[in-house]
């Protein structure tokens, strides 16, 4: 059964790390995507290790697991930090710099060490030591990225969606309690012989087994979140940061909220709001307003007014519609109410709908 986990958990977390950047290329995806490469990878070479015998062909891979254990967990935090708001910065890569300096030791250590095998590598002293190693990295990670999640505490309760980072925060407790087993394991149950070889046996194939459901699981609530919340796909923050304002490739929101006015006419809807616009574009209602006011300068409802607006002058200076009343036209304008609308155009035009009609037809 467990090979099945292994083969399965491998094959699923490649699938959807190619999956993510083809539903929306951004940064946020591309991290995501990554994360879902090393697990990919780590299951994979777990299950070589374990059950395909390379752990005594190619002993020297066994510094690779221990390697993504310490990267997995980081680009885990960074990536929830960055979808609650705070973004990827530059001083998030000096989390980096703790997997890439210990598996650049591992590695060494591996191909420089002449009598490196899985005998003499795996439960040593210098193996314990490791394990304890990743064991403080993934639970200073796990307290660190809690405390983010915590702090929008508040925020998480009134919107479901925000689960989402609250459960990478408990994947990222998960990963810890998984290393916590394995050094247990190692430390306590490998060197007491007097449990005799099926005991342990029997114990070593519990905590592979909890290695890979949880794994397994982590990858399934993955899928299950993605398939509810589409959103969490758009590679952008879901809380708004504020410390900045400025959203990444702006200017492709830009592109497809012109294409939606230009080509289906949506600003026409007199039921249309900010938030209904922001779920058909894919967003979150507070991204929609910062691209506006960072791209436009403008608010929602100064945008979509202005071009009711000009749908209402557009009515106005065609004869076709010389016997429309004024709250038609501002109905087919996409107002809905006739006093909001003569505000507004008033407030564009300097004149009244009927002025500005009287003045169009005395210049053609």
């Amino acid at each position: 059964m467990a090979v099945i986990f292994f083969i399965w958990g491998c094959v699923q977390s490649l699938i959807v790390g190619i999956f993510i950047p083809i539903v929306k290329k951004a940064r946020n995806n591309y991290l995501l995507s990554v994360i879902f490469f090393v697990t990919s990878l780590n299951i994979l070479i777990q299950y070589l290790l374990r059950y395909q015998g390379w752990k005594d062909d190619f002993p020297r891979l066994l510094v690779i697991p221990d390697f993504l254990d310490l990267l997995l967990p980081t680009l885990l935090f960074i990536y929830i930090k960055a979808v609650l708001g705070g973004g990827i910065e530059k001083a998030d890569k000096r989390y980096v710099y703790v997997p890439v300096i210990a598996g650049t030791f591992f590695v060494l250590n591996a191909v420089f060490r002449t009598d490196f095998s899985f005998g003499n590598y795996v439960g040593s002293l210098y193996h314990k030591f490791v394990l304890m190693g990743i064991l403080v990295w993934k639970l200073f990670l796990f307290l660190k990225g809690w405390n983010i999640v915590k702090e929008q505490q508040h925020i998480i309760k009134k919107k479901t969606i925000l689960w989402w980072p609250k459960m990478l925060a408990y994947f990222l407790g998960v990963l810890t309690y998984i290393t916590f087993l394995n050094l247990c394991y190692f430390m306590l149950i490998v060197p007491n012989f007097e449990l005799g070889s099926t005991v342990r046996f029997t114990l070593q194939k519990l905590v592979e087994l909890n290695y890979i459901i949880f794994t397994c699981s982590i990858i399934f609530i993955t899928i299950f979140f993605f398939f509810k919340y589409p959103k969490i796909l758009s590679g952008l923050p879901i809380i708004k940061s504020k410390k900045t304002s400025k959203v990444p490739d702006g200017q492709i929101y830009i592109d497809k909220l012109n294409k939606l006015i230009s080509e289906d006419r949506i600003h026409l809807d007199t039921e249309l709001n900010e938030q209904k616009l922001a779920d058909i574009m894919e967003v979150q209602s507070y991204i929609l307003s910062i691209v506006l006011n960072d791209y436009l300068g403008k608010s929602f409802s100064a945008f979509i007014n202005e071009k009711r607006i000009e749908e209402a002058k557009r009515l106005l200076e065609n004869e076709n519609n010389k016997d429309l009343t004024i709250f038609a036209i501002a109905v087919d304008s996409g107002f809905r109410s006739e006093s909001v609308f003569y505000v507004n155009f008033k407030k564009q035009t300097g004149l009244t709908p009927k002025q500005y009609k009287k003045r169009y037809l005395s210049n053609t």
